[in-house]
């Protein structure tokens, strides 16, 4: 048997499954990395916060989420807030249940995850820029909204691409891990096509590639928006002579 033929669209394959899985990894991914970024800055500015509460809910928040393994906190998203929001559910509706899907817990878990560390990302981002910046922009009348999005956050961004950028790969291959709470991505098809099939070097193999794939592209993507952030800035090269 020609093993490739198990890649054929139809009954008799599974290259339709296989695309429709990397549809989910990738909807999950698109899905889940503005979510993240919003809560980098939210994250970032609770612990620089001058209110004490907020401080320490900031770094908490980002201590918790990156000691705990990724598939752990799926676990607990997925299984465990079913278990309150169906009880607040019932409470506030006898009778009512409420159930969260896989692809609306893998979104929360990774977004979580994914902000931690984001968070380190903004941070750095808003040192490179400088609060000089930012007083600049004040002294010259612009209110702190029109200050941070005229003014810090367009040089803030070139400063975060690579970081951010980075996060995206990870995003990408986490999303492996939401086949253990049965969503249909490219590795819970692939998982179900082995167990089918019996030919797991040759789906392994697939997938792999895919994921290569994906990063490749996304590294190159990464290359040239951090061009396109850094026109008109002009590298200054120092010489030691």
């Amino acid at each position: 048997m020609d093993v490739f033929s198990l890649l054929a669209y139809g009954d008799n394959g599974w290259g339709d499954e296989l695309l429709h899985g990397l549809g989910i990894t990738l909807a999950l991914s698109i899905a889940t990395f503005p979510v993240a970024i919003l809560l980098s800055f939210l994250i970032h500015w609770a612990k620089v916060s001058p209110y004490k509460a907020l401080r320490i809910f900031g770094r908490s928040y980002a201590t918790v989420f990156k000691s705990l393994p990724e598939i752990l906190t799926l676990l607990i998203i997925y299984f465990q807030s079913q278990v309150i929001i169906s009880w607040v559910a019932g409470w506030l509706v006898p009778g009512s249940t409420f159930s969260i899907s896989p692809f609306l817990a893998g979104l929360i878990a990774l977004s979580l995850v994914i902000s931690a560390y984001g968070s380190e990302v903004v941070r750095a981002a808003f040192n490179a820029v400088g609060r000089g910046q930012l007083e600049a922009a004040q002294s010259l009348g612009m209110s702190p909204f029109n200050a941070f999005f005229k003014v810090i956050l367009p040089q803030l961004w070139r400063h975060a691409i690579p970081g951010f950028g980075n996060l995206w790969v990870i995003l990408l291959k986490d999303t492996s891990l939401v086949s253990v709470i049965a969503l249909h991505d490219i590795t819970h098809v692939a998982t179900l096509a082995i167990n089918t099939t019996r030919e797991p070097f040759f789906f392994y193999l697939v997938i792999a590639t895919v994921y290569i794939l994906l990063v490749t592209l996304s590294s190159r993507a990464q290359k040239r928006m951090e061009q396109r952030a850094s026109r008109g800035f002009v590298k200054v090269e120092t010489s030691n002579a």
